[in-house]
Parts: structure tokens; C-alpha cells; sequence
């Protein structure tokens, strides 16, 4: 990232340490491996400035002539994704199903099994188009029952957790 000049830009008016904080860290569902191991060496030291400079150059980077635009429109669906998937222990963004909608937007179709006798609560989420493949699918399920913190058993995207026995994961609750 660049220690670009913040001031009179949409960052520097987040001066707030953990409102930023948060912010950033609803950041992870779109960032880069390096943005990711940048974010979790500089929330350690806490600074403002640096936090700043981050959160600015994060946008600039994805929208050169708006970088607010694009903070305010992922952050509109950060707050829906809250809303939806939050628990009493973790906002939205945090949990796996909202990794997931933040990162590859919302489902084609999502089924949902809750009150199956014999399984854990799931969902089946299915993507018509995932960048350059076709058909994906994302199996969530909720082992606990009590927090609707859904952990992602199963995918057939590339690059996420992969699993062709999930069926007897979910359906060995009895």
C-alpha cells in the first residue's frame, strides 16, 4: 500500500479507532493474501494514520476516480450481510456465509433445510456464473443449532473447502 495524503478524503473523516477497525476488517472477504497479511501486521499497532492510509489506498485501488463509491456500496452490502448473517458472537462479514455473498456476491439460488428430522440445518447456495466457472455450489451447515453461525462443509469452487462426503456430515445428527 502507498502512504498516500488522506486528508479531505472520505478516510480521513473515520477517525474513530474501532468504527475503522471494523471497517478494515470487513475488508478480508475481498482482500488480497498480501492486503490480509498487511491488515493483521498493522491491527496489531492501532494507528489512526496508518489505518487510513490503508482504508483509502484499499478503494483507490479499485476505483481510481471514486474510491468512496465503492467503500459506500460495499459497505451497504457489508450491513446487509450483518443483518442476515450475524451471530451474538460475530458480525456478518465475519462468518462463513457472509464471506461468501461479500466475495462472490448473492447466490442464483439458495435452498434452505432447516427442519429435516434426521440433519443439521443447511443451506445449498448455487451459483449460475463464478468468475470463469460454471455451476458452483457452497453447503453450509449449522452443527450447534444454537448460534445460526453456519460453517461452510462443502464447495466445488475452486479454491474453497471441498468435501463429497457432506451428505453424511449433515444427516448424522441422529
Amino acid at each position: 500500500y502507498t502512504k498516500a495524503d488522506v486528508s479531505n478524503t472520505f478516510a480521513s473523516f473515520i477517525t474513530d479507532k474501532d468504527i475503522l477497525s471494523d471497517y478494515i476488517n470487513s475488508l478480508h472477504p475481498i482482500s488480497s493474501t498480501l492486503d490480509r497479511t498487511f491488515l493483521t501486521n498493522q491491527m496489531k499497532l492501532a494507528d489512526v494514520k496508518i489505518m487510513q492510509q490503508f482504508f483509502y489506498d484499499f478503494w483507490v485501488k479499485r476505483n481510481p476516480q471514486n474510491p468512496e463509491k465503492a467503500w459506500l456500496d460495499y459497505h451497504q452490502e457489508v450491513l446487509k450481510v450483518n443483518e442476515t448473517f450475524g451471530t451474538k458472537i460475530a458480525p456478518g462479514y465475519a462468518t462463513e456465509r457472509g464471506r461468501v455473498y461479500l466475495q462472490y456476491g448473492p447466490p442464483n439460488t439458495m435452498s434452505q433445510h432447516y427442519t429435516e428430522p434426521s440433519a443439521y440445518p443447511y443451506e445449498i447456495w448455487h451459483y449460475y456464473k463464478l468468475a470463469n466457472q460454471s455451476n458452483r455450489k457452497f453447503v453450509f451447515y449449522n452443527p450447534d443449532l444454537v448460534t445460526n453461525d453456519f460453517q461452510l462443509l462443502h464447495s466445488d469452487a475452486q479454491g474453497e473447502i471441498s468435501n463429497t462426503r457432506w451428505q453424511m456430515v449433515v444427516f448424522k445428527r441422529d
